[in-house]
């Protein structure tokens, strides 16, 4: 091979090797300073209610028409929602055959049972001091502002929402508790809690002497 060749072919692998490293340099991708991910976590949560009845005796016994009855002790309601807040409804119904719930407590029907309910705050304890507090078991139909009648369709528990009080003491009462946007258990327990009454009139005439089962139930659910 002579010298021309020779530097023919040490040019040639120069520039094999320049196009290399061009093409090499040409494929690499540089990172930016910063980059991100996006994780996505969904929240499981519920609203949930508890009735503890061990201090009430909720076989009220017989009753004569016309009479009424209370409960003595009351019912607590405790809000154990996973949701921050939590306000309630309330419905009943006559599980039993032969009455049903009074529509307007003012006038008397025959197998029409009168009944109400009132929330207060765990510092009433006994139905002697509830019966000192203005507001309870004083609405006539159900649904109405300032009313605390039961009736079949769910309606809201206290102070907000549709502008409708319902179902709690006056303001001016000691055991008074507005009853909108109940903090769970877990949060704050003694906020969570509430005190739930009932009485129940009797209508002055039936045609039906069998037991009565009446169903109370309350219902969580988001803030108005």
């Amino acid at each position: 091979m002579t010298h021309k060749e020779k530097r023919m072919r040490t040019k040639g692998r120069r520039w094999l090797g320049a196009l290399a490293l061009s093409l090499g340099l040409a494929g690499t991708a540089w990172a930016d300073a910063s980059d991100s991910l996006t994780v996505t976590i969904v929240p499981g949560a519920a609203y949930a209610v508890d009735i503890d009845t061990a201090l009430v005796v909720l076989n009220l016994g017989t009753v004569n028409l016309s009479g009424s009855t209370f409960t003595v002790s009351p019912a607590t309601v405790q809000v154990n929602s996973s949701y921050a807040a939590t306000d309630l409804t309330i419905a009943a119904s006559v599980l039993s055959g032969g009455w049903t719930l009074d529509a307007n407590t003012a006038t008397n029907e025959n197998d029409a049972l009168k009944a109400w309910a009132v929330f207060s705050d765990t510092s009433v304890t006994n139905a002697a001091t509830l019966a000192g507090l203005s507001g309870a078991f004083t609405g006539t139909v159900p649904g109405a502002t300032g009313s605390d009648v039961l009736g079949t369709a769910s309606a809201g528990v206290g102070t907000e929402g549709s502008g409708d009080v319902q179902y709690v003491l006056l303001a001016a009462n000691a055991g008074y508790k507005t009853m909108d946007a109940l903090p769970t258990f877990t949060v704050d327990g003694p906020a969570s809690r509430a005190h739930l009454w009932l009485k129940f009139t009797l209508p002055p005439t039936t045609t039906d002497l069998t037991a009565k089962l009446v169903q109370i139930t309350v219902t969580g659910g988001g803030p108005n």
